[in-house]
């Protein structure tokens, strides 16, 4: 297909417009002298560097605010935003009440959805998949199912649910407790973790989730807590409770002997706990070991040998055996632990965890950056800390460190800090353009719709529930701004537009995104101008209509007509009998060549701009 016209303030507005990118990713400086040349280029010019985050318009306020609260912004979710009050900050007020509230939200179209799916696996107790899943050796797709299922769902909850700020918690907590959905014992019993220990408590209460979690058959497989018992104490669990799931390492004092003498207290900080006792603000490896201890005996019933039940608990549940249990005195934080207190000794262990300051703190920064950027103010994160700490036993304790931080002013009036990482990029996409997409794993040798999403997800380096290190998926930008990275996404995302459904590559399927028809609908026949057409796509996606983003995308899709001018979206060939989805051949003028084609690319040029992968 013939390119826009090259002209130098085209080439330059083009070159701005990906640069921006990178300058949001927090990669400003460039080396001129690093430039690649060619016989006849001079390398960077000055007006070629990126702007910086500051200089790029803003979207309007609300649709800022959706665009980080939601898994992308839409048209819909706007008109519904604007019906809920007199002026942005009262409708914002009602709109993350709303949201807090999920049980209140009909989510009637999704449910439908997912029901149409016909998965099995969502809703078996552990003890099912434990029968069903994990106990088949000889089937791969069989015992993969339930982890390939719920990662389907998710799809779909996050790109069709109104629940939306759920869905970016439930995201959050898994990256947060991350668990590697397809490791061969845990991915069998991951439903059991993503609907019983995540779910339940995303606006909720941290220390139910911390067990819940700590509970389950998948997390116990992700960090051998299973298998650790008085005789051999694994302390994986118990590092990563640390470093991890409360304290952080952040609060990490290192290796000290004698850590609860008095000048090693004083050196390593202390605080008064609820109860009166003294217990350190920092943990050192020694804390670690003496929690292993605390939690052997903590497994999944029918998981070591003889692989029976324990205690007569049924197959692929939590089960506490006392038998392996360490019963001996432990020292924890410099609390004591009385001996034989058997798995009293484990909750304690988590009461302790879950209001400790350090953990307060070290949650609370993670949410505010998850929300308003890779670098929260110290004010913000000293304000949700605190709520945290002093709501630890509230069952809404995580709805209202929300509150405090999506009604602050850094939160509102931010932008830009942050890039989309790819599997935002990519429901995003799907909910702007208006997708019909229903993933479901398949076992044939058909090259799905789903097969192709979920593989480029991976190959841009975030599928669901992939990530196999314990510490989830990065939320910091740089990390997504690799050429790798970045440009796995940047090649998703049109090609999302060109898509088919039941097979990705077979042209007499519908598309997953029809934007041929979307436009047709949207415009009488006289009205099909670049100009008109580019901006519905901008206000479609974006939620307005940015430099140079718009005018790039015009002249793109234009290209020797004016902007104004009628272009002809109906004219098409065939493909085997079917229409060609692409408009006719024209090189003697290039505003009818492929133009039903140049629209999907000019579609996916928005999707691709700056604008779109900044939050």
């Amino acid at each position: 297909m013939a390119a826009a016209p090259s002209s130098a303030a085209f080439v330059q507005s083009r070159r701005r417009l990906f640069g921006a990118l990178f300058s949001s990713a927090g990669i400003e400086d460039i080396d001129p002298s690093l430039a690649m040349r060619r016989p006849g280029h001079d390398g960077f010019r000055e007006d070629d560097l990126p702007q910086s985050p500051a200089v790029l318009s803003f979207p309007p306020a609300a649709a800022r605010w959706l665009t980080r609260c939601t898994f992308g912004y839409t048209t819909q979710a706007l008109a519904d935003f604007n019906a809920l009050g007199a002026n942005d900050d009262a409708r914002w007020t009602a709109w993350l009440n709303q949201q807090l509230s999920p049980a209140s939200i009909s989510d009637s179209a999704c449910d439908a959805r997912i029901a149409s799916a016909a998965f099995t696996t969502l809703n078996k107790s552990a003890n099912q998949l434990w029968n069903d899943h994990h106990s088949v050796t000889t089937n791969y797709y069989l015992r993969m199912l339930p982890v390939s299922e719920t990662e389907c769902a998710t799809v779909i909850r996050q790109t069709y649910s109104r629940r939306q700020l759920q869905e970016v918690m439930v995201d959050f907590w898994h990256d947060h407790f991350s668990v590697f959905g397809w490791d061969y014992d845990g991915g069998p019993m991951f439903p059991a973790f993503d609907r019983l220990a995540i779910r339940p408590q995303v606006f909720g209460n941290f220390r139910t989730m911390l067990q819940a979690v700590g509970e389950s058959a998948s997390m116990m497989y992700m960090l051998d807590l299973y298998s650790s018992e008085a005789s051999h104490p694994n302390e994986n669990y118990a590092r990563e409770l640390f470093e991890l799931h409360t304290m952080g390492a952040e609060h990490y004092g290192g290796i000290v002997q004698n850590p609860d003498s008095f000048a090693n207290m004083t050196l390593l900080g202390h605080y008064t706990a609820p109860d009166g006792e003294e217990e350190r603000l920092k943990y050192v490896d020694d804390d670690i070991y003496e929690a292993a201890r605390a939690l052997t005996g903590w497994t999944i019933s029918g998981a070591n040998w003889p692989y029976t039940p324990v205690n007569g608990v049924p197959l692929g549940q939590f089960a506490y055996d006392s038998s392996t249990h360490d019963q001996g005195v432990k020292r924890i934080l410099a609390r004591y632990f009385a001996a034989s207190q058997g798995q009293i000794d484990g909750n304690t262990l988590f009461d302790m965890l879950a209001r400790h300051p350090s953990t307060a703190r070290h949650v609370a920064t993670k949410i505010c950056r998850r929300f308003v950027g890779s670098a929260p103010s110290t004010a913000l994160i000293d304000s949700a800390a605190s709520v945290f700490q002093q709501q630890w036993q509230a069952s809404d304790q995580i709805a209202q460190v929300l509150q405090v931080i999506l009604q602050s002013a850094e939160f509102k009036s931010g932008w830009g800090t942050a890039m989309k990482r790819p599997a935002l990029c990519a429901v995003s996409a799907l909910r702007a353009t208006g997708a019909d997409f229903t993933p479901k794993p398949d076992n044939s040798t058909t090259y799905t719709p789903t097969e192709e999403f979920m593989g480029r997800l991976q190959a841009a380096g975030q599928r669901l529930f992939y990530w196999p290190a314990p510490n989830g998926y990065p939320d910091d930008p740089v990390a997504w701004s690799s050429t790798g990275t970045l440009g796995m996404t940047l090649r998703m995302l049109p090609r999302l537009l060109e898509m088919h459904q039941t097979e990705s590559y077979n042209n007499a399927y519908p598309f997953l995104i029809d934007i041929h028809a979307q436009t047709l609908a949207a415009f009488v026949a006289n009205q099909r101008t670049a100009a008109n057409i580019i901006g519905y796509w901008c206000d479609r996606i974006l939620g307005y209509r940015p430099e140079p983003t718009y005018s790039v995308a015009v002249d793109f899709l234009r290209q020797n007509a004016a902007a104004g001018a009628v272009l002809d979206l109906v004219t098409d060939g065939t493909d085997n009998g079917h229409p060609a989805h692409t408009g006719t051949w024209n090189l003697n003028d290039l505003s009818k060549h492929y133009t039903i084609a140049r629209l999907r690319t000019a579609v996916g040029l928005i999707l691709c701009s700056p604008e779109f992968l900044r939050r």
